[in-house]
């Protein structure tokens, strides 16, 4: 239900910025709104977390094995998209840079078009824009099925924008494993992308 809620208010929002009706001073600045209510959600998540101390054990419990779960994702996703680039006539580096940048659609796009042209990049922060989309609308339902595979869909956004939907759909170790998955996500993908740009010459 709240990723339903979620992308219809993403839908709504595009409606009504198309249609005009909003006023200009919230369009304006309706970047700097989102951030601020961004940070406002990821805080409200962190004081949960706070009081949720049998968490933090079960966490530390499982130890540097949790970062099995983002270098998979990583692999994975890299891996999926470097197939899928092949069946499609594109360069499997290209690709991979792609799917490896794991819905961070505002550096994907910028890096990839840095080395591969602004089309590439384009279709870079497009996937992984869509990605972020497809997260809110399937976590919850995940979720039910796998705490893990629901932050595996996340990837790099289970540190920022997915992380408060984790916490509602999952637990608190579920958020926990998110964020900290998000985090190792999120540094790991400037390096993979430059790796395979260097790859690709």
């Amino acid at each position: 239900m709240t990723g339903i809620v979620a992308l219809i208010a993403f839908l709504a929002g595009v409606l009504l910025a198309e249609v005009g009706i909003l006023p200009s001073a919230l369009t304006a600045h309706a970047e700097r709104i989102g951030f601020g209510a961004l940070c406002w959600m990821v805080f409200a998540v962190g004081v949960w977390l706070g009081t949720q101390r049998e968490a933090w054990r079960q966490v530390w419990k499982v130890g540097w094995w949790l970062l099995l779960l983002p270098f998979g994702t990583l692999v994975v996703s890299s891996l999926s998209a470097a197939v899928i680039g092949l069946l499609w006539g594109i360069s499997p580096a290209l690709a991979a840079a792609i799917g490896g940048a794991c819905g961070w659609y505002s550096l994907s796009g910028v890096a990839v078009a840095k080395r591969w042209g602004a089309e590439a990049g384009l279709i870079a922060f497009s996937v992984n824009f869509l990605r972020e989309l497809l997260a809110f609308g399937l976590v919850p339902l995940v979720a039910r099925f796998s705490p893990w595979a629901a932050i595996a869909l996340c990837g790099a956004t289970a540190a920022d924008t997915t992380l408060p939907l984790l916490a509602k759909a999952t637990n608190a170790q579920g958020a926990f494993t998110g964020l900290i998955s998000g985090g190792f996500i999120t540094a790991s993908v400037p390096l993979l992308v430059t790796l395979l740009a260097h790859w690709s010459r």
